[in-house]
């Protein structure tokens, strides 16, 4: 009879070897990380063939059948232990990997929401001097009525670029919104702000050379217009809907 404790040691090692080959198999974005699952394979399949000879030793009229058993339990238990550590490895770079995903815009790969709004707990919570920078797109919806979506998206994209190119190292880009970007300024002063400002406005300008095309924008300081997210927003969402209300005004007058 067949003890039933080697039957489910069996019996596991083999489900859990097929779960590893089903894994290897459906890798495709992290085929440079194969290797862990190989390792893992081979571990667990000397495992498998110890277990299996284990079970029928008393069937197989071998002289070296233990040895043999042995072996593959020695050797399997390394592998496989060293496949278990580099397998915890490449679960925590993926799970890192997802997250900074996850805090980044599908369409123009700067930060979203959530991304930013991390940035700004991270800085608020050191106390430190920080910029609130509010971007609205003039002319998205125009552009996607007469030239289609898919140039709504270029200009978009493009935006985005422009932003990330002239903040530089001195702040993060976001998008919160379908035309919308948050930008947070540090190791910075308000001139800086603004020429930043005054060269965002000429760039994206000189994407249509339209009038009816352009961006506004409002900022505000931290601590000095507030120290809690939303009231920073306030205050910046106020100021970039008073620079969008001269732009129509400017844009009426020129029309």
């Amino acid at each position: 009879m067949f003890e039933a404790r080697k039957v489910l040691v069996f019996l596991f090692v083999g489900i859990f070897l097929f779960y590893k080959i089903r894994i290897l198999e459906t890798m495709k974005k992290h085929r440079e990380d194969s290797h862990v699952f190989i390792i893992l394979i081979c571990g667990l399949s000397l495992l498998f063939v110890g277990t299996f000879l284990d079970t029928f030793a008393n069937y197989l009229h071998n002289q070296y059948i233990y040895l043999i058993i042995h072996t593959c339990f020695t050797v399997g238990s390394i592998l496989f232990i060293i496949g278990i550590i580099l397998w915890s490895n490449l679960t925590k770079r993926i799970i890192n990997e997802l997250e900074e995903v996850a805090h980044l815009d599908s369409l123009t790969r700067v930060l979203n929401r959530k991304g930013i709004l991390k940035e700004y707990e991270a800085l608020a919570k050191k106390g430190e001097t920080f910029y609130l920078i509010i971007c609205d797109l003039d002319g998205t919806k125009l552009i996607n009525d007469t030239m289609g979506h898919l140039e709504g998206d270029k200009f978009i994209c493009n935006t985005s670029q422009i932003l990330t190119k002239l903040v530089g190292r001195k702040g993060h880009v976001s998008r919160i919104g379908g035309d919308e970007f948050l930008i947070i300024v540090v190791d910075s002063d308000s001139q800086f702000v603004e020429k930043t400002i005054v060269s965002i406005k000429d760039k994206i300008y000189r994407l249509y050379l339209e009038k009816d095309f352009g961006i506004s924008i409002g900022y505000a300081a931290h601590p000095v217009d507030g120290q809690l997210f939303e009231e920073l927003i306030e205050v910046a969402d106020t100021r970039m809907y008073e620079d969008k209300n001269k732009h129509k005004i400017n844009t009426s007058i020129l029309g």
